[in-house]
């Protein structure tokens, strides 16, 4: 969306706005100059109706109301920002961990509607949708030029009703149809949760929801029954969520009383958050990190490593220190549900470490990642990622080869537990890619065999595995949990 106005100008009438609509929610909101605020709001209304009337191009008011809302709240910190109705339901659901409809994650391949892997159990998947299928018609509408976001709110829907799908599968001759009753979809905090050998257990956590520390608490207590005196925690690529439910995950590892996390605010003070029932878990821990590990995360990082309660392995965390609020600012007539998510605090380790990147001066431009940098996390052992060499794997993302490929070879192959792209199957691989017409070098694909193996077994495990099953068949390949591995056995 085009920003409309500077973010000076928005930041004055925009929070003007909020306030004339009694939409405060935080004690300092009440504090303000009256006069000021009413010159702001005059400021306001006089550009927004300029601007409706006299703009070269015919504009919605609603569209200069979110573009003044975004601008306002886009100059203050980029993690502050408006919701609009679909927005407020996706985090929704990220949080609650549930949803109405069918089960699957659907994205666009070559121009089409299609689905990346139905959810195990879910309705889609008893219905027999598989990974591939292209979805061309939704309710008898044709899916050709849809977005993914118009196609999410077309399958989703109340639990009980139906919707039908017809699909184009590779392999079959004739369109499916599906019909399919909606239903509550649980999306699981914790993927996966297995013993990697007789004393060792695995636990992947995906996000922090608001059933997380239950979930862990739960697996956490199977794993113990089966003889785990060490434990591999895994929250690569997790974003974070829920901040209390950091703390309470931590609440699993520390003892009863232990700081966690503190937090400062303008609005809110400051607190201290401590651990209160004491540690579930006693053997020894490994927290495997990286780039993609932000917010709770790093807040759950950040206490077991100041505590000295683990070890924490991979790479350099995201560096999200600050704490957002969600405001739910309700219906408004024929504009739907709006929220807006706020910093509010920013958050310290135990030792009063701040590790928000925003902070840093060249945040901007790209902070460098290295040792000396105070933002983030950064491991106790950190793991080298071999680097992506050449545009090949770029190229491989971009023309779907992954996706058509791995579409094609499970239709002809049986996948075992054990599977992973040997010699044989790169070189279906490569014959694939010169049957698809795509220039490559040898060379360049030998560079960069570590990360096509393993976005092969991806695309390959996405179709026949479920979530845990993924997991387990990884960790023999996985280098960070073979790391976590020697560190327990040599006692370092």
């Amino acid at each position: 969306m085009k920003k409309f106005l500077p973010g000076w100008v928005t930041v004055m009438f925009a929070a003007g706005l909020l306030l004339a609509g009694g939409l405060m929610v935080l004690p300092s909101a009440i504090a303000y100059d009256s006069v000021s605020t009413s010159s702001s709001i005059e400021l306001f209304m006089e550009v927004f109706s300029r601007t409706s009337v006299t703009y070269v191009d015919p504009v919605e008011s609603i569209e200069l109301i979110e573009a003044a809302l975004r601008g306002m709240l886009e100059s203050l910190d980029p993690n502050s920002v408006l919701l609009n109705p679909e927005d407020y339901e996706n985090l929704r659901i990220q949080l609650t961990g549930s949803f109405e409809g069918v089960g699957i994650t659907i994205g666009i391949r070559d121009d089409w509607l299609t689905v990346i892997s139905p959810l195990e159990g879910t309705p889609a998947f008893q219905a027999g949708m598989k990974a591939g299928d292209r979805i061309v018609e939704i309710d008898d509408n044709s899916t050709e030029g849809i977005t993914t976001d118009k196609a999410v709110m077309q399958i989703r829907g109340p639990r009980g009703s139906t919707v039908n799908l017809t699909v184009v599968r590779p392999g079959s001759p004739d369109s499916l149809e599906f019909e399919i009753v909606r239903d509550v979809i649980d999306l699981p905090s914790v993927s996966a949760g297995f013993m990697i050998d007789d004393t060792t257990g695995f636990i992947r956590l995906s996000r922090f929801g608001e059933e997380s520390a239950k979930e862990v608490r739960a697996v956490l207590r199977d794993l113990i029954t089966e003889g785990a005196e060490y434990l591999i925690l895994d929250i690569r690529g997790n974003a974070g969520g829920l901040f209390s439910a950091a703390v309470d995950i931590a609440d699993l590892f520390l003892p009863a009383g232990t700081l966690v996390v503190s937090t400062r605010g303008n609005a809110v003070g400051e607190h201290q958050y401590f651990t209160s029932k004491g540690r579930t878990f006693t053997g020894e821990l490994v927290i495997l990190v990286d780039g993609g590990s932000a917010s709770s995360s790093e807040i759950l990082a950040g206490a077991i490593q100041d505590h000295g309660a683990g070890t924490l392995i991979g790479n350099r965390t995201f560096g999200k220190g600050s704490v957002q609020t969600l405001i739910d600012l309700g219906d408004f007539h024929n504009l739907g549900h709006y929220g807006v998510k706020l910093t509010t605090a920013r958050y310290f380790t135990p030792e009063g470490r701040n590790i928000d990147r925003t902070l840093s001066d060249d945040f901007m431009n790209g902070p460098e990642e290295d040792s000396l940098a105070d933002w983030g996390i950064l491991p106790d052992i950190t793991i080298e990622s071999p680097e992506i060499i050449g545009s090949l794997p770029v190229e491989l993302i971009v023309r779907s080869m992954f996706f058509k490929f791995a579409t094609d070879y499970v239709l002809e192959h049986e996948i075992t537990e054990e599977f992973w792209p040997d010699s044989t199957c790169m070189a279906e691989f490569m014959q694939f890619l010169d049957e698809e017409d795509l220039e490559w070098d040898c060379g360049e694909f030998e560079e960069n065999l570590f990360y096509i193996e393993r976005a092969l077994f991806a695309e390959i495990a996405a179709r026949t595995y479920d979530r845990e099953t993924f997991y387990v068949a990884m960790t023999p390949h996985d280098e960070t949990v073979q790391r976590a591995l020697m560190l327990f056995r040599e006692g370092e």
